[in-house]
């Protein structure tokens, strides 16, 4: 009977140390879990300050724009480098000669501005100049016409009309245009010569 007192008081024990030893757990769970909350809490409310006190700063930023100053750039001369070209000429007493230069170009321009123009030029292409082939000038303005390059006068007298079509003769032949009958000129224009014109200058 004494055993059997014991065998129940011993298993109730048992069954009553399980019990407290499960509450004792779940107690260490429950207050774990807790620290846990409060914890991620915490940083949550740490994490929401930060974000409200960089969208106060962007605000800021947006509402007043940081104004940005360029330094000057580092040599590594001993003299710093000035920024304004204009304080370089001015501290270093180059002001006056720029000044003259100023002065000089403003009345070179004023000049070429008001100066009478100058004379055109005078064509130096004469009878003893254009034709340069012992030929007859109305020869060489026949030839010229039968080529249908010139439509002037068969007078003899070479002017700027005479000279103007020797010119196009020769592009048209692929020679020099200079606006001379010379010899190669000439070998090429006499094919146009009418039939009956003298070849042979009057001297």
């Amino acid at each position: 009977m004494k055993s059997s007192r014991l065998l129940a008081g011993l298993v109730i024990g048992a069954i009553c140390l399980t019990l407290f030893s499960g509450c004792e757990t779940q107690r260490s769970a429950c207050e774990r879990e807790k620290r846990i909350t409060e914890r991620l809490d915490e940083m949550q409310s740490d994490l929401d300050t930060q974000i409200t006190g960089i969208n106060a700063e962007m605000a800021n930023l947006r509402s007043n724009p940081p104004v940005v100053v360029q330094s000057a750039p580092v040599t590594t001369s001993s003299m710093p480098v000035p920024v304004d070209s204009i304080a370089i000429e001015d501290n270093y007493g180059y002001q006056s000669k720029r000044d003259e230069l100023q002065a000089l170009a403003e009345a070179s321009r004023r000049q070429q501005l008001y100066a009478p123009p100058p004379p055109p030029a005078r064509s130096s292409a004469g009878r003893g100049n254009a034709i340069r082939v012992p030929v007859p000038a109305r020869t060489v303005q026949a030839a010229l016409r039968e080529a249908g390059f010139y439509n002037g006068n068969i007078d003899g007298k070479v002017g700027p009309q005479t000279v103007s079509a020797i010119s196009a003769f020769q592009r048209s032949q692929g020679i020099k245009a200079d606006g001379i009958v010379g010899r190669v000129t000439w070998q090429h224009l006499q094919a146009f010569v009418p039939a009956g014109m003298s070849t042979v200058r009057d001297k």
